[in-house]
């Protein structure tokens, strides 16, 4: 966890020069708010679990934090709104390009070109290649192994956009989990970029403290490096969309018998 709490403070750091420039900040303003509220609920719970009995003492003072935090996945957009609204918004970008990639397939003759650097970038892709820019110039030499990675997480998200997008068009947006997997994905690769950022700059002003960062930076991309493409797997795949289903049925038979359907274990 501390870790991710070093990737929260990046995040809102870069937040906070966001809004002091004409950049548009929604999707990381909603990812900062998403992972702070949580991240803080989860080091006040824990917090108590270390205490004990003593952390439900109002002593302690940390009862009353924990009831506080609660409202911070609530306040100011649910976090289950903002996720959809970072994997729509995501998604849209990649939607705009896919449409205009349709227009050039409607005359092909005079696009060929164009057809050509799209087939020549999904056989690099294919091939295991990245198609876009590389983090590598942007970061510490010492961190080249996590900008690279975060790079493939780049690609990798971007081929399951496409994917994702090829299969269910518009009606994308009443696939929830799958919406939800992309948000998560999202989260992830922004943190990535965010550690790597604060990492190098420690790095690159001799930091006393760069090698403990680039230490927390490489643990960190490479966790969410295995969370990024198990989300990104989940978007896809017979069994994915057959167990969606079967949780879609259970949450409708759920909603129609007004609570839950199967009998108390106790009879009651």
């Amino acid at each position: 966890m501390l870790t991710s709490e070093f990737s929260l403070a990046r995040r809102l750091t870069r937040m906070a020069r966001f809004k002091r420039s004409s950049l548009a900040w929604q999707i990381e303003a909603a990812i900062s708010k998403i992972h702070g509220s949580e991240a803080a609920w989860y080091v006040c719970d824990e917090t108590i679990q270390i205490l004990g009995g003593m952390g439900f003492m109002k002593e302690a003072g940390i009862e009353r934090v924990l009831r506080d935090l609660r409202i911070f996945r609530i306040f100011e957009g649910t976090n289950d709104i903002l996720r959809l609204f970072v994997a729509l918004t995501g998604i849209q970008f990649a939607g705009e390009q896919l449409k205009d990639l349709q227009k050039v397939l409607k005359n092909p003759k005079a696009n060929w070109n164009v057809l050509l650097g799209e087939g020549y970038k999904r056989a690099k892709r294919m091939a295991g290649f990245t198609t876009g820019p590389t983090l590598v110039p942007h970061v510490h030499s010492e961190l080249t192994a996590e900008a690279l990675l975060a790079t493939r997480m780049v690609e990798a998200f971007g081929a399951t956009i496409e994917r994702v997008l090829m299969k269910h068009g518009k009606n994308i947006i009443n696939e929830q989990f799958v919406l939800n997997r992309i948000a998560e994905a999202a989260i992830e690769i922004y943190g990535m970029v965010a550690v790597l950022s604060r990492a190098s700059r420690a790095l690159n002003e001799n930091s006393p403290t760069g090698q403990h960062e680039q230490l927390m930076c490489n643990v960190f991309c490479e966790e969410a490096a295995g969370r990024i493409m198990g989300n990104l797997r989940g978007t896809s795949g017979s069994r994915n969309e057959a167990r969606y289903a079967k949780l879609a049925q259970i949450s409708r038979q759920v909603v129609d018998q007004g609570g839950l359907v199967q009998r108390h274990p106790l009879g009651f």
